[in-house]
């Protein structure tokens, strides 16, 4: 191959590395905004607003994000595909974030890999074919909602661990001799966090008059943890029938220590087999990709005939086949004796 284009070819691949590793950058830096615009309106000293080169590229980002949402909002098909982005949304953000942003800034990368695909195209005198739109349309589209995966269950996990934490708190507050209420308001104290915020409202339910049992209700229904369930229950029967909290929370802190430590355990041991069924899973994919990017026109016969879409149609089978055999060899569960 000329080494012109092998040049071409790795410098696409960093244009693109480097785009999402910008990306990346400015998503964090927009939380860290956040989380000070936030932390600053609590502040007796208030800082006086500067204005920074990244808080305008933000602010026009945003503008541009609001206008492709509007005009996408008019599409049903957009209108109806938003929905699964609502549970994306913090309730603190729900005024100010809208779920049809996150299909524009799909549509938005769809169209940004194209331009940078037609791009490298011209520069290397190539003819752009549809399969080459399409897969690059693709691939773009759906990079957002890799990232937003991957930051729910970080976050998932960080709740899972202040909700330990908290339970911890609150177990050397009863030992104190603190009553329930005393307890929740330690902890929304010590938790810096948005769970502490979540307990921050349940002290503020409580304090407005509202019944136990229908706060902690209110507080496992916003974090939407398997594991909220079993203080709910645990704190609103000790409230009922009475009984020596210390001890029975000792026992909800050791069993939750007891399953994280055995949930940890577990991801240890099945981290090799997650790992060689992601390979396996995108060993095809990889192989396609590289085939591709050294000769885009090398599937085209695939798309110009009955035979090639009845081959193609078969190959999405076998790999479906595949995926979900190597699955359930993959699987790994506990038996409980």
């Amino acid at each position: 191959m000329d080494s012109r284009l092998v040049f071409m070819y790795i410098l696409e691949l960093v244009l693109i590395y480097l785009i999402a590793l910008i990306s990346y950058y400015l998503l964090l830096l927009r939380r860290k905004i956040k989380i000070y615009e936030r932390l600053n309106r609590y502040s007796v000293y208030k800082e006086e607003k500067q204005s920074k080169f990244f808080d305008d590229v933000f602010k026009m980002y945003n503008s541009f994000i609001k206008k492709v949402s509007g005009l996408l909002y008019k599409i049903k098909i957009f209108n109806t595909y938003s929905l699964k982005y609502e549970k994306y949304i913090p309730k603190e953000e729900k005024k100010s974030v809208n779920k049809m942003d996150f299909v524009s800034k799909k549509v938005l990368l769809a169209i940004l890999f194209i331009l940078i695909l037609v791009l490298f195209d011209i520069v290397k005198n190539q003819r752009i074919t549809l399969l080459q739109i399409l897969i690059t349309g693709l691939i773009g589209f759906f990079t957002l909602d890799l990232f937003l995966i991957s930051e729910a269950k970080f976050l998932e996990r960080e709740r899972e661990n202040d909700l330990l934490r908290a339970i911890t708190i609150m177990n050397n507050s009863f030992k104190s001799g603190h009553s329930i209420m005393q307890s929740i308001k330690l902890v929304s104290e010590e938790l810096d966090s948005p769970l502490g915020l979540e307990f921050k409202k349940m002290y503020v339910d409580l304090t407005y008059g509202l019944s136990l049992d229908i706060v902690f209700k209110r507080f496992e229904g916003r974090v939407k943890l398997k594991d909220a369930k079993y203080i709910t229950t645990s704190l609103t029967i000790l409230n009922e029938t009475g009984g020596d909290i210390v001890k029975v929370f000792e026992s909800v802190e050791k069993t939750f220590f007891n399953s994280k430590k055995l949930d940890d355990e577990l991801k240890n041991l099945t981290a090799a087999s997650k790992f060689l069924y992601y390979v396996l899973l995108f060993i095809p994919v990889v192989i396609i990709l590289a085939i591709y990017l050294l000769d885009g026109s090398y599937f085209n016969p695939l798309f110009e005939s009955t035979l090639g879409y009845i081959i193609l149609g078969l190959i999405v089978l076998i790999y479906v086949t595949y995926i979900i055999t190597i699955k359930k060899i993959m699987k790994v569960g506990i038996k409980v004796s």
